[in-house]
């Protein structure tokens, strides 16, 4: 059979971003390709009725859209291409029955997702520099002049508030999202929200004639608890309607009630798994909990753009779990009665409900992304984007590898070269994932499928601090690098135990979370032969101060309030880089310039320890790439990622 090659990926096809038509005859999602001559991505819009799949758009840039009505979209694009110095966002409206797209109106500002409110009349939100609040109202004359003024002054950035800046988004300091309404006819925009007030998520109660929201005022630290506010649809009035310090990740608006996602970290802290709540008489009343985390956090790496996973449709909830390894489809009614459960075997990226039939995207069967409908409980595949790809392709299945301890399980995979001969020594790859709150599961991930075509051993598990068994399973605070460490070790010797594997020759690699093992592994054993750390964090202490998520992620995880000398020795003790003196393993460090999840000072420092330990290192660092390097980075970047790591791992484990 042919062998899954390191830039095999570029074949795939990523689908994302579903929406149903209001009638629910329709729904429509982005097709994304990868174009790696031109370095980028390239999207479009398809639509399914009831006979077909069809194409929509053709520019190759266009991924966000919104139903207008049952038969017109409403879609986001630059494809004017016309050359602005300040941000715009451009709009076009197109008929499912075909012809060409109609540009609808622009927007001058940087519009982050739009509702339509009414005939002509949109509610959006967009990104806002509280200190020229007015700017939007201001001609296009002035708006270049503005830009121009702006882009002179960009040697310096003042900085007074935190987080000030946002992996994936630079520098954010006077960085708010303000909610608007526009009026198309008239081409007006009103701005609904204060300046200082940012917007995390909002939806039109037209029963109510309000739009509900969930945001908060912040000046100078921006809190991690947020509150509901309600905005009349008349004369505007912004209200406050909830007053309790609950960390709020959404809501929805079903028959007459709102359901809130929240916790109040007494549990877990910030990683506390979400419940379902019900908002009345001003109180959160909690209706469901799931034990499981709401939502996906199956890790991969052929996902691009997502979709929204919360969705209320006649009145019932629909959402997504995290169960162990796989993900799990519930419906829930207003006072949180299960309606329907369905257990996917593999990720569930997205979902539609057209015509009484529910169609899913995800990741199943060791395939890359298509549409499937659900059937008799049995997925039934819908389209084709992606399956006929690995045709004669060799795609190592995984074999479930559990190790069985007093107090819980830890449960892994092992993916095996192609005619494995027991009776033969092979090199090992362990890989850890991020988070530490995700978790593998049994999905195409495509690094590992490249080092398994190779003649590598492939592992990887679920130690504590994992997702997907609940609270206590999941709750690592103040223990990084000891029980999640024990739990790994444990997992490669069970691997050992039961594959031949070569011992002298065995690799260790991770991202973020992962990294930070990496790190840690090495620096607490010499087992491994060489390692891989991506975007990892190598100092706690300075992570605090660097992070953009840093000011409370380390306090939280590490269990420590910075109150004493005792905090900042516990940050340090868990911190890889205190073990610098016993770190003796030859490391790659791969990290990016605009990771501001896990600074590249934390590759930098480990970088120089190790060097002057005269330790065998090397350090890729990949400019203008984020924390998403590996999953959404730009195409010739992830390339030679990939590459850099396999390389590495090559040279020491197979020569």
């Amino acid at each position: 059979m042919e062998k899954i090659t390191l830039d095999y990926w570029l074949k795939f096809k990523f689908i994302g971003n579903l929406k149903t038509s209001p009638n629910q005859k329709r729904f429509s999602f982005s097709v994304t390709s990868t174009n790696l001559k031109k370095d980028k991505y390239e999207s479009n819009i398809w639509v399914k009725d009831d006979s077909r799949f069809f194409q929509l758009t053709g520019m190759n840039q266009e991924s966000y859209s919104i139903w207008l009505d049952d038969e017109t979209i409403l879609f986001s694009s630059n494809r004017l291409k016309e050359e602005t110095t300040y941000p715009k966002t451009d709009f076009f409206k197109i008929s499912v029955f075909g012809g060409e797209a109609i540009k609808a109106f622009t927007i001058p500002l940087a519009v982050s997702s739009i509702k339509k409110l009414s005939d002509k009349k949109y509610i959006l939100c967009a990104s806002c520099d509280l200190r020229f609040p007015n700017l939007y109202q201001e001609s296009e004359e002035k708006l270049e002049k503005h830009a121009s003024s702006q882009k002179e002054n960009e040697f310096y950035t003042e900085i007074n508030e935190i987080p000030f800046y946002s992996n994936g988004s630079d520098f954010t300091v006077y960085s708010r999202n303000r909610l608007f309404l526009y009026d198309e006819l008239e081409n007006k925009l009103t701005a609904l929200t204060d300046k200082n007030f940012n917007v995390a998520q909002y939806e039109i109660d037209e029963k109510n004639n309000q739009i509900l929201l969930i945001g908060q005022t912040f000046k100078m630290v921006e809190k991690l608890d947020s509150e509901l506010y309600s905005i009349n649809l008349d004369g505007f009035s912004v209200k406050q309607l909830s007053h309790e310090k609950y960390l709020l990740y959404g809501f929805k608006l079903v028959g007459q009630s709102i359901l809130v996602l929240a916790h109040n970290s007494k549990i877990l802290g910030l990683n506390e798994n979400q419940r379902i709540y019900k908002f009345e008489n001003g109180k959160f009343n909690q209706i469901y909990d799931p034990f499981y985390s709401i939502g996906n956090s199956i890790g991969s790496d052929i996902r691009l753009q997502g979709s929204e996973l919360l969705q209320v449709i006649n009145d019932v909830v629909y959402l997504t779990l995290t169960v162990e390894d796989h993900s799990r489809l519930l419906m829930l009614d207003e006072n949180g009665n299960v309606k329907f459960t369905y257990d996917a075997q593999g990720s569930i990226d997205g979902f539609a409900f057209i015509d009484n039939q529910l169609y899913l995207n995800g990741l199943f069967n060791q395939d890359a992304q298509d549409i499937v409908k659900l059937e008799n409980d049995q997925l039934v595949s819908v389209t084709d984007f992606n399956s006929h790809v690995f045709e004669g392709v060799y795609r190592a299945k995984p074999i479930k590898c559990s190790v069985d301890k007093k107090t819980h399980s830890v449960d892994g995979w092992v993916l095996l070269p192609e005619d494995y001969d027991s009776n033969k020594m092979y090199p090992l790859i362990l890989d850890i994932h991020g988070g530490p709150k995700t978790v593998y599961g049994e999905v195409y991930y495509h690094e590992m499928q490249v080092w398994a075509n190779k003649g590598f051993v492939v592992a990887y598990c679920n130690p504590r601090g994992s997702d997907g068994k609940g609270n206590e399973f999941s709750d690592i605070r103040g223990q990084y690098g000891t029980i999640d460490y024990e739990d790994i070790m444990d997992f490669v010797d069970k691997v050992i135990e039961d594959y031949s594997i070569d011992t002298k020759n065995m690799g260790v690699t991770g991202g973020s979370y992962g990294g930070f093992m990496t790190n840690w592994i090495i620096g607490h054993t010499d087992r491994f032969k060489c390692a891989a750390t991506q975007r990892s964090i190598s100092n706690w202490l300075s992570f605090y101060g660097t992070s953009d998520i840093g000011y409370y992620f380390a306090l939280d995880q590490g269990g420590t309030e910075f109150k004493s000398d005792k905090d900042f020795e516990k940050l340090w003790f868990h911190s890889p880089l205190k073990y610098i003196s016993s770190m003796k393993t030859p490391t790659l460090i791969i990290h990016s310039s605009k990771d501001y999840r896990c600074p590249v000072e934390q590759g930098y420092q480990l970088l120089t320890a190790l060097k002057h330990k005269k330790v065998e290192t090397k350090m890729v660092m990949f400019h203008n790439e984020t924390h998403e390097l590996s999953r959404s980075g730009k195409p010739k970047a992830r390339m030679v990622r990939l590459n850099e790591i396999t390389s590495w791992m090559d040279k020491y484990l197979t020569k």
